[in-house]
């Protein structure tokens, strides 16, 4: 499978931050490729925090082995900015400056944080949030 799989690497970073027991222990299997519908994330997030990571840009060396990609990954809760940021600070320990591999899954990313993160409130879901911009190295 070439480096350029996009769905490949959205499972990778999810089945690596679901394997993580304190991210489990905050948002149980609500680590998403996607922001939800307003209503959607609402109710989710009534029950545990969740995790948001969006691919952004990115490029592809010529041979297509290799892709650089950037994105962001959110922590959103509902009860406090305090633990949106616990969230934050656990998914930063389980990938910065990781190399994920997981069975099955036939590429391998490095993953860093190349902008620490910011935090704000999303009226529209009523939860806060702490964002990190990342950059994955995916081979």
């Amino acid at each position: 499978m070439p480096a350029s799989s996009t769905n490949e690497l959205k499972q990778l970073v999810r089945r690596h931050l679901l394997a993580d027991t304190t991210i489990k222990g905050f948002v149980g299997l609500n680590v998403f490729g996607a922001h939800l519908e307003d209503s959607d994330a609402g109710s989710v997030l009534q029950e545990k925090p969740i995790i948001v990571f969006e691919m952004l840009a990115g490029h592809m060396r010529w041979h297509g082995a290799v892709v650089i990609q950037t994105m962001d990954i959110y922590g959103y809760s509902k009860r406090s900015a305090d633990e949106a940021g616990q969230v934050y600070d656990a998914l930063t320990a389980a990938m910065h400056h990781e190399c994920i591999r997981i069975d099955g899954i036939d590429i391998t990313a490095l993953c860093r944080e190349s902008q620490r993160p910011l935090d704000g409130y999303n009226a529209f879901v009523e939860a806060w949030f702490v964002r990190g911009r990342w950059t994955m190295e995916v081979s």
